[in-house]
């Protein structure tokens, strides 16, 4: 199962991918924030490479709300609508990434 974590259950982990609301501050492990595990991340890191052309693996990368809406479009697309499970995956972080842009003009990507 693919799994979103937050701050509170990533249980010492330190290998996991944070999208963090806003632009990156110089600081990471924020409470607002939501956690990938690298593998979680492989469902959309093609994705997000396609529309961040200087994407770096271990960030900080700064998202638009314009990109992350191509970023959606492209994963709506791409991916086989049969594959519940990542529908619901993709669709929970979009959630995320959408409360963000009701606050921030970007957020923010930052790898292990």
């Amino acid at each position: 199962m693919i799994k979103i974590m937050t701050l509170e259950n990533l249980n010492g982990r330190s290998d996991v991918i944070e999208f963090m609301k806003g632009k990156f501050k110089n600081e990471h492990w924020h409470k607002s924030s939501i956690f990938l595990t690298e593998e979680a991340f492989d469902f959309l890191h093609s994705h997000v490479e396609d529309v961040l052309q200087n994407f770096n693996y271990f960030g900080p990368n700064s998202v638009s709300y314009e990109q992350w809406s191509q970023i959606a479009l492209n994963v709506r697309s791409f991916n086989n609508s049969e594959d519940i499970e990542f529908i619901r995956f993709f669709n929970k972080i979009d959630n995320w990434v959408q409360k963000n842009f009701e606050e921030h003009t970007c957020f923010s990507i930052c790898g292990p």
